[in-house]
């Protein structure tokens, strides 16, 4: 007859080998999929977040041409004179020529800028050109391109000039090398009229390693990279490919479903799977404002040695709670009954998901040991969810807590309002303009101006918690210093508000209209009462600000 403490120790090591297996495939299976996961959405958001950067960037090199186009078009009053009078012509080209350069001085990475007439109207050397020196950066007028020397369908010369002239709107050309400073240009152009005449095109070269240095500095994981395709998924930059490479044809089809997913313009939460060289690979990737593609890729090693260091970690810990478990059952096989049963107790709640659990053996000895390793566990375990949870709250253009997290304080303070009578006061704000500016200067000047706006109330209230709960207002609940101060910083948010639209290069001004609401203990009730109060004294600031705007 075998003995209670063999029996207790074939009974614990049974148990505890058991739920070692049971929670090491649990978590394994878990810590893959979370990883996955996790891969994916970073790897989404960052390919989102340098694509925006290098749309907004593409989006102010578009606004300098604009205007520098519509300026143009406004100033030929007479088109049968810019027909027939060169000296018209001229006169016109000297007027326009420092107002180009100045556009040109004016945008990141414009190395020349150029305004070129219809040969059928004018001299086919008419027109302006105007490039970056190398010595002191300046721009120097230069003899432009003679447009009778080459046939229009030579479009390595001047594609340029009749491509956008065929297109009839603005066009974003290919990237090219300049022989004559040896430098990547990339060019957009774009065709103006006068009085439904087509007088010519405007149009800047910029230096393409402005594109390339973000496309560069882009990296993810060990070994990921960003690179650059047409809407053809023809290789526009690659750190190891010349340009112009198909992917779909690439080395017996490495890159084919890279390729189709570019070529169907099909983004998605999901990585693209794909090989080259050999290895596989996982990307992202994100459409670009003049049609190319930023795709963000990084070798699938790299992604699973993160869920690989987990599960080894999982192994390691499962090994050495075996041991022990072996180790010191033996020897103290009646004192460790207890905290066993309780460890086992443990392990079978968070094999089955449950990590609400509380070990309270403590000790100095193996199984206390064993008792905190398990601590350790569920405290990862729950930083880890916590992790993912945070990216749920947090609004992912300000990096601010988003709606979600608003609702859930709403109910927490309703609950302290009743308890504790706390101190504290809300402060509505609202963007005024947003819409004219998605609508005049597109949506990424309109996220600029909610990034900007957000970082001037941060700044300005350092000690409450700032809230986004739509597309154009924002929530501060004033605590601390930040409550008791309220109305010098309301004035002081002002004043940065001021001293950011008078910067010359914010072309965009900030307007916020805003309501404080301070807590009653006699008239509040609830934390919306408090909310509604601030929300109506902000729409009263806001009417008044849209008055004395309209008698301006």
């Amino acid at each position: 007859m075998k003995s209670l403490k063999t029996k207790v120790i074939a009974l614990v090591l049974g148990c505890m080998l058991l739920s070692s297996f049971v929670i090491g495939s649990f978590s394994i299976l878990s810590s893959k999929k979370a990883v996955s996961e996790d891969s994916a959405q970073i790897m989404n958001l960052l390919c989102e977040n340098k694509s925006k950067e290098i749309s907004a960037l593409l989006s102010r090199i578009e606004q300098s041409v604009n205007t520098l186009t519509l300026y143009a078009s406004r100033q030929i009053v007479d088109t049968d004179k810019f027909k027939k009078d060169s000296s018209y012509v001229d006169q016109f080209t000297e007027h326009l020529t420092d107002i180009a350069i100045n556009a040109a001085a004016n945008t990141e990475g414009a190395m020349t800028v150029y305004i070129r007439y219809n040969p059928e109207y004018t001299s086919p050397t008419s027109g302006l050109f105007c490039s970056k020196s190398s010595t002191d950066s300046t721009f120097k007028s230069l003899e432009p391109t003679n447009l009778s020397l080459y046939d229009p369908s030579d479009t390595s010369r001047v594609g340029w000039f009749y491509e956008p002239a065929k297109n009839k709107k603005g066009t974003w050309m290919e990237p090219y090398l300049n022989d004559n400073i040896n430098i990547e240009m990339i060019s957009y152009v774009i065709p103006f009229y006068a009085n439904d005449v087509f007088i010519g095109v405007v149009g800047m070269d910029i230096d393409f390693s402005v594109l390339q240095t973000i496309v560069e500095e882009t990296t993810v994981y060990e070994n990921g990279y960003a690179y650059l395709t047409d809407e053809n998924a023809n290789l526009i930059y690659h750190q190891d490919l010349p340009r112009g490479t198909s992917l779909m044809d690439y080395n017996n089809g490495e890159f084919r479903a890279a390729a189709e997913a570019l070529l169907k313009d099909s983004s998605q939460e999901s990585l693209i799977t794909y090989n080259y060289h050999g290895y596989q690979r996982k990307a992202s990737f994100r459409s670009l404002q003049n049609g190319m593609r930023l795709v963000l890729a990084a070798p699938t090693s790299d992604i699973d040695k993160q869920a690989n260091q987990l599960i080894l970690q999982i192994l390691i810990a499962s090994f050495v709670i075996v041991a022990l478990t072996i180790i010191f059952t033996f020897i103290f096989t009646r004192r460790l009954v207890k905290p066993l049963l309780e460890l086992t107790d443990a392990a079978q709640k968070i094999a089955a998901g449950d990590l609400s659990i509380s070990i309270t053996h403590h000790s100095k000895d193996e199984v206390g040991t064993l008792a905190e390793s398990f601590r350790e566990t569920v405290k990862h375990l729950h930083k880890y969810i916590s992790y993912i949870n945070e990216l749920a709250y947090r609004d992912p253009l300000t990096g601010v807590k988003n709606k979600t997290a608003y609702l859930e304080v709403a109910n927490q303070m309703d609950e302290l309002a009743r308890l504790k009578r706390p101190e504290f006061a809300v402060i509505v704000f609202d963007i005024n303009g947003l819409k004219t500016v998605n609508d005049t200067y597109g949506h990424d000047f309109g996220d600029i101006l909610i990034a900007d706006t957000c970082k001037i109330i941060c700044n300005t209230f350092k000690q409450s918690p700032i809230y986004r709960i739509g597309g154009d207002e924002f929530v501060a609940l004033l605590e601390k210093e930040d409550y008791k101060n309220s109305i010098q910083l309301l004035s002081q948010m002002q004043h940065d508000i001021d001293v950011y639209n008078e910067q010359p290069h914010n072309k965009i001004k900030i307007s916020v209209a805003k309501g404080i609401a301070v807590y009653s203990e006699a008239t509040d009730f609830t934390f919306q009462d408090v909310f509604k109060r601030a929300d109506n004294a902000m729409y009263f600031n806001k009417a008044k600000m849209k008055s004395q705007n309209d008698k301006k």
